[in-house]
């Protein structure tokens, strides 16, 4: 997610910066998940993880943002 961020402000045409959203939108994910887990919600904060996959694969055939 970082590398994305970096190169939207290097360089900040569309398709970098769209890239750079997405990432951070996927990236939001496993933040989700840590806090669910520190909150006692362990099996939730699992299957938040698990849709991490299907979630890449589903943003390159719809835009996530």
């Amino acid at each position: 997610m970082g590398r994305a961020q970096l190169g939207a402000a290097r360089q900040p045409d569309a398709g970098t910066v769209r890239s750079a959203t997405g990432a951070g939108v996927r990236g939001v994910i496993p933040l989700q998940a840590a806090l669910l887990a520190r909150a006692g919600a362990v099996a939730l904060a699992g299957a938040v993880v698990g849709i991490g996959p299907a979630v890449r694969a589903l943003s390159k055939v719809v835009s996530p943002t």
